[in-house]
């Protein structure tokens, strides 16, 4: 089994239903997922999904135009193209875009909080098992980012003062290293472990709990009490000139672990729940200027994702992480994302709360030894 997109210009939204009257193709059958409109150099173009076991793509392709051209002339002009063949159904953005903040459906002055609670509850559980992202805004608010951000200030002033004093051979936002405290994930780009005691009870109380928070990794988690989780806090931070990141999952899926499969509804019925939950929480506002995290919807689907953010991006069925300092992005552990470019004159400082099961340890994106423990493989020159 494959997956297909095609595109088709030019953009026409009634061309879809002819286009999924093609049931089969040399006797392999078609099932037709979704479509979307993506402007490609400024051209509307008509991406469409399939799934089928045909051996050859562009045969589907050549199905796809010999139906719309007999359907409406040769003169009109239509031009179909393989956009590209996946190994798990690849997902378009859904029409009228993403809606990844809760809006509840009554009016506020007529809801109790118990009513919101619960609507709450069954959207973010929801919109996290199928998008594997959501946003909380104003998690927290103005005065509390400003005193959480005076502590991660120091705490990043702290640790790099450590690295000048103890390593003086790293060139800090040039080589890549990688200690217990901290690891750099990218030319300028960091992830700084916060053990603070007073940062930890700030997250303690003003964080994990929020009722809605609460509810949310009880639900994504699959968990009915506070003893079967923990959580870790770092900040990722980001400095001027910090360029792209590759696209990349905090975690993968899990040995033995289901994916959503090729069912339309296996996000509901396959998918296994997350063993762990990432909270952003930004310091700054995070613009096109200070840049921010890109995400993939839906790509926590399944581990064969890896290698398709290209796909993403040219389908644009990205998310760009924008918002408000103190604003919450929830994702999934197993989510493909990216940092993008820092181009302002400030640092990006990002709070990450990583929520998670008990039996899951964190070995990966750290090092085995401190910075005060002298060893050049934790060193590796750019």
């Amino acid at each position: 089994m494959i997956c297909i997109l095609v595109g088709v210009v030019p953009y026409q939204k009634e061309y879809w239903d002819e286009i999924k009257n093609i049931a089969s193709v040399e006797d392999h059958s078609v099932d037709w997922r979704s479509c979307s409109k993506v402007i490609d150099e400024d051209i509307p173009t008509f991406v469409v999904s399939a799934t089928s076991e045909i051996t050859d793509a562009n045969i589907l392709v050549q199905a796809v135009q010999e139906k719309l051209r007999s359907k409406h002339g040769n003169d009109v002009g239509i031009t179909c193209e393989m956009w590209a063949t996946a190994p798990s159904p690849l997902w378009l953005r859904p029409d009228g875009g993403y809606q990844f903040s809760f809006h509840a459906s009554n009016n506020s002055t007529t809801t109790s909080h118990h009513e919101d609670q619960c609507e709450w509850d069954a959207w973010a559980g929801t919109t996290m098992r199928e998008m594997g992202i959501m946003v909380q805004p104003q998690i927290l608010d103005s005065n509390s980012v400003c005193q959480l951000k005076c502590l991660v200030d120091q705490a990043i002033h702290d640790v790099e003062q450590s690295l000048a004093l103890h390593r003086p051979d790293i060139q800090v936002g040039k080589n890549v290293f990688c200690f217990q405290e901290i690891a750099s994930r990218n030319l300028e780009r960091f992830d700084l472990r916060l053990t603070d005691p007073e940062i930890l009870e700030f997250v303690q109380c003003n964080i994990m709990n929020n009722p809605k928070v609460k509810a949310t990794l009880n639900s994504c988690l699959g968990t009915s009490s506070p003893t079967e989780t923990d959580f870790d806090v770092s900040v990722v931070y980001s400095k001027p000139g910090a360029c792209a990141q590759g696209w990349h999952t905090d975690g993968d899926h899990q040995k033995g672990g289901q994916d959503a499969g090729w069912t339309k509804d296996g996000w509901k019925t396959r998918l296994a729940n997350a063993y762990a939950i990432c909270l952003f929480i930004p310091l700054i506002e995070l613009d096109d200027e200070t840049g921010f995290t890109q995400f993939w919807p839906r790509s926590h689907y399944s581990r064969d994702f890896a290698g398709f953010g290209k796909v993403a991006e040219l389908t644009q069925t990205t998310f760009d992480g924008k918002c408000y300092a103190g604003d919450a992005m929830f994702y999934d552990y197993r989510l493909f994302h990216r940092g993008m470019p820092n181009n302002s004159n400030i640092i990006r400082p990002v709070l990450q709360v990583i929520c998670k099961k008990k039996w899951y340890v964190e070995k990966a994106n750290y090092g085995e030894k401190t910075i005060a423990q002298s060893s050049c493989d934790a060193v590796v020159p750019p």
